[in-house]
């Protein structure tokens, strides 16, 4: 991958540009038109780089529940729980993590759902097996930025793009215009020289107020970010690994903001812990090979003075999609 791909892969997993006309923005100091770069983000799309470029919502703020959830399966029985599991439309991520529970998957349960309930039921389905529900109490670090970058990529007065905040201080009104927007915008960016507008045209609005209601969602944290999610595989970043700690609940802030600072971690969450499972503050690191995840876990471990600590790799892939919202 040549230098150019690569800032461009920075630029848009970062923060897309809200405007008109998106593609001239980015050809800003890249050598390239824009055309040239719409044709670049086809064809690193074909090459499977980029999955996606589209709103990030924060589910809390348009009013879903979502929780991490363990469940211990026998190994015989796996296929049929995953099957089972993944036929909720909120489960948008499940994979085997070798150990007692051995089933992770995500989910997230539309506004009026009970949470616990939806899980007890796909429990149920999976075979009755034992699930522990294990929602974020609180995010210290929430933002899939891979560094793609090598040396001589940026130019020295270049900076990167700051992520705005992730946290809603605003609501989201729950009413047929504003899903019919969340609906369109989680979709993948049509690659024209006017995509919000191809987009606004299709809602019945104009091109103006969608992107001020987008860049107003964003400044209110509804919209995590707008920007396109990478198949880390197809950049280089073959592993990852959950990192888990078992942390005193009086030192679980300062832990999990140390964690936050590592530009490995991509997520980290202080979680509930059980007696079956006694940990509650969970960090993802990428990296190129396992052996690089567990070189950048005993950094963590070495930087926090806590080493009571497992890191969980996925061996398989049972289900990865985009969640989509609004769903029913």
């Amino acid at each position: 991958m040549d230098s150019t791909s690569r800032i461009l892969l920075d630029r848009v997993q970062r923060s897309f540009p809200i405007v008109s006309d998106p593609f001239r923005a980015l050809s800003e100091g890249l050598g390239i038109d824009e055309e040239q770069v719409r044709e670049l983000i086809r064809s690193l799309k074909e090459q499977r780089a980029i999955r996606q470029i589209s709103a990030i919502f924060n589910t809390g703020a348009l009013g879903y529940r979502s929780s991490l959830v363990a469940m211990s399966v026998p190994e015989d029985k796996l296929e049929a729980a995953a099957a089972a599991v993944n036929r909720y439309p909120g489960v948008s991520h499940n994979y085997l993590r070798p150990g007692n529970f051995n089933m992770w998957f995500t989910i997230a349960v539309p506004p009026g759902g009970k949470l616990d309930e939806v899980v007890a039921r796909l429990s149920s389905e999976a075979g009755g097996w034992p699930a522990l529900v294990l929602p974020a109490l609180k995010k210290y670090k929430l933002a899939v930025v891979l560094d793609v970058l090598e040396e001589g990529d940026w130019d020295a007065s270049e900076e990167k793009v700051e992520l705005p905040p992730t946290e809603s201080s605003a609501g989201f009104s729950v009413n047929a215009k504003n899903v019919g927007i969340v609906k369109c915008i989680q979709e993948d960016l049509p690659l024209v020289e006017k995509p919000f507008a191809q987009w606004a045209s299709a809602l019945g609005m104009s091109e103006a107020e969608l992107l001020e209601t987008v860049s107003g969602w964003i400044g209110t944290g509804v919209i995590r970010r707008f920007a396109a999610v990478l198949n880390h595989r197809q950049v280089g970043f073959r592993a990852n690994g959950m990192v888990v700690w078992n942390c005193p609940e009086d030192r679980i802030d300062t832990v999990g903001e140390i964690l936050a600072t590592h530009a490995e971690v991509s997520h980290c969450y202080y979680r509930p812990a059980y007696p079956e499972w006694p940990y509650n503050l969970y960090a993802m690191v990428h990296g190129r090979s396992a052996e690089e995840c567990e070189t950048i876990a005993r950094k963590l471990a070495a930087s926090t003075g806590f080493d009571n600590f497992r890191i969980l790799f996925s061996t398989k892939e049972f289900k990865k999609i985009r969640l989509k919202l609004f769903w029913d």
